[in-house]
């Protein structure tokens, strides 16, 4: 017995803490895209900012992470990861996607909208999408699904997911598909009150951290930072604070967005929240 609580003892001595550990793996690299508010984005002075930006940071004071942040175009921030160039970019969890990265727990479940002209041809699902001009992220989630989906929709790839409902606009695309919350601020930023969503709500999905497939600590790491946060409620005061403060961006120029983004945050907390719970009970501190 005593050989034995001397070996515990010892493997305690061995073990560095968190701080330790992480300061012999290096900073921690995020990457994103700096156009995506209010997720993650390079701000009016080009520093990081976002819901994800702010997350992550939380995360890396609690566990003794320093970060460093590398924003790009979608497309290549993604390669980036699969490389090994960045340890960590915020996105949603796919099959394809999984095979590519290892990812943390989901702290967020979001979903996509087609976005079309208010004297466009209705669109009741994915049966209506066969020849027209789909304007889509290249790279982004939807780019991905439709190009595997057989659809026979017409993809039209754009560098922002914002650009893809400004195309709908200009008459270059017949349809815009992106994440919901990111088409309601593009429509209310630009004004365009002949665009709206139609169609049922597509790509219900996991959002979380996709990490480095080279850096399995990571993934403990983070994921040990998210349960903390959890059991807190801080996780959710962060995601409240940036929904508000994005609607609240537009809401004295078209006020009935801010309604609107209040639903769709309600709806996705609510459904966060069952997910988490029935998924994935409260892990302890650790």
């Amino acid at each position: 017995m005593r050989v034995a609580g001397l070996l515990c003892l010892l493997a305690l001595l061995l073990t560095p803490p968190p701080t330790a550990r992480a300061e012999a793996a290096g900073p921690v690299r995020m990457g994103g895209d700096p156009r995506y508010p209010p997720h993650h984005f390079l701000d009016e002075r080009g520093q990081p900012a976002g819901f994800d930006v702010e997350l992550l940071r939380a995360i890396a004071a609690d566990r003794g992470l320093e970060l460093r942040f590398q924003f790009g175009e979608w497309n290549g921030v993604l390669d980036r990861l699969e490389r090994g160039e960045l340890d960590v970019v915020p996105m949603f969890i796919s099959g394809d996607r999984r095979q590519r990265f290892l990812f943390t727990r989901p702290f967020d479940y979001r979903h996509h909208r087609l976005y079309a002209r208010s004297d466009a041809p209705p669109v009741a699902g994915v049966a209506d999408l066969a020849g027209r001009r789909v304007a889509v992220q290249f790279g982004g989630l939807a780019w991905e699904w439709l190009n595997t989906g057989r659809t026979g929709a017409r993809l039209m790839p754009v560098n922002v997911e914002e650009g893809a409902v400004l195309a709908v606009a200009r008459g270059e695309a017949d349809l815009a598909l992106v994440p919901a919350d990111i088409g309601e601020r593009a429509v209310a930023r630009h004004r365009l009150r002949h665009i709206a969503a139609v169609g049922p709500p597509m790509l219900v999905m996991e959002y979380a951290f996709g990490v480095n497939p080279r850096r399995p600590d990571l993934v403990a790491e983070l994921n040990a930072g998210l349960s903390r946060l959890e059991g807190s409620d801080r996780l959710l005061e962060m995601r409240m604070r940036w929904q508000d403060s994005s609607a609240a961006t537009h809401a004295r120029r078209w006020p009935w967005w801010l309604a609107g983004a209040a639903v769709l945050a309600l709806m996705s907390l609510v459904l966060w929240r069952w997910r988490r719970g029935r998924r994935y009970p409260m892990a302890a501190s650790p």
